[in-house]
């Protein structure tokens, strides 16, 4: 091959420096903060490798209009963000953290968003901080409740659902979980989501998206729930059927929820998105825009491996 493949980074910020170093070494390097669709879509034209983190979502649309793009990188485990089968069938390939169970038992950051969230609606922080921020103190129109002894049920017990289980032992909680894998473990194990969803107090949702897990938690095991459950998802926003979830949350047949992911977060109208309209509703909800891998230890260790990854792959191409 005759000169360096081209290589462009499209959301830059705080992008891991050693990472940049590394991939000038073999790589013509573009660093580069796209925002717009237009924008990305002209600078793939002549790319061969893109390394993006969850601004886009790379459609087909948008990947038919290149014919150079040989490699994405992305430092996710999801790849939702990628219509992986069109890219690869057509002879690319996807670097993820997909699978890479070893290093991502070092990465502690959504398990700790996840507790995060919990802990703000058991407490009623963003009510009671706004409620100050207005002038009053009012004590009494915010008390929570306490973590030790409640019952958290952990929907996979994979890395983070592991990760969030641990924590939930330092606040002495009771723990279970259901997965459909057979992972064995001393917490108490349900052979069944429904028994895990009516046993639980808070339940964290913690399993991958796929096809066939797609809107998961549906009507029908959410009607498993008692009124006063609370539902955590770090997970993806398909994994829940948001309009069932909006549905039971109006109807207080569950307590609260917290979510860091949307069903449609890649497009413009998250507005309309059924659990954000709660928002401004006074229901007990919460909702970050996807930010539980987003720090900035873990986004510098990440990028800085999936960098290693795809030299080795190139390395044994």
């Amino acid at each position: 091959m005759t000169g360096k493949m081209k290589l462009l980074i499209t959301e830059s910020e705080n992008f891991s420096e050693d990472a940049i170093l590394e991939l000038k070494k073999h790589f013509e390097v573009e660093v580069a903060n796209l925002f717009s669709e237009a924008e990305l879509i002209e600078k793939i034209q002549t790319v061969d490798v893109l390394f993006i983190r969850l601004r886009f979502n790379l459609s087909k649309e948008i990947l038919s209009q290149t014919s150079s793009l040989k490699y994405i990188l992305t430092a996710t485990t999801g790849l939702d963000h990628i219509n992986v089968d069109y890219f690869q069938g057509n002879g690319g390939r996807v670097i993820s953290l997909k699978g890479e169970a070893d290093f991502l038992g070092t990465i502690p950051s959504t398990a700790e968003h996840t507790w995060g969230l919990l802990l703000a609606l058991m407490k009623k922080i963003p009510n009671a901080f706004a409620d100050v921020k207005s002038g009053n103190w009012n004590r009494d129109n915010f008390k929570g409740n306490n973590l030790k002894d409640k019952k958290i049920g952990i929907l996979g017990l994979g890395r983070v659902g592991k990760q969030v289980a641990k924590f939930a032992e330092a606040f002495q909680m009771e723990i279970a979980y259901f997965d459909v894998q057979q992972i064995e473990s001393y917490y108490l194990k349900f052979t069944d989501a429904k028994d895990l969803f009516s046993w639980a107090d808070i339940i964290s949702i913690h399993i991958p998206y796929t096809f066939e897990n797609e809107k998961y938690v549906d009507k029908d095991l959410l009607s498993s729930c008692n009124s006063n459950a609370i539902l955590i998802n770090t997970s993806r926003g398909k994994i829940w059927d948001e309009t069932v979830v909006a549905e039971f949350l109006r109807e207080n047949k569950i307590k609260a929820i917290a979510t860091d992911v949307l069903f449609d977060e890649y497009n413009n109208s998250v507005s309309k998105n059924p659990l954000v309209q709660l928002t401004n509703l006074n229901y007990n909800i919460i909702i970050t825009p996807h930010i539980a891998g987003a720090t900035f230890e873990s986004m510098t260790m990440t990028e800085d491996f999936i960098v290693m990854k795809f030299l080795n792959t190139l390395k044994s191409n």
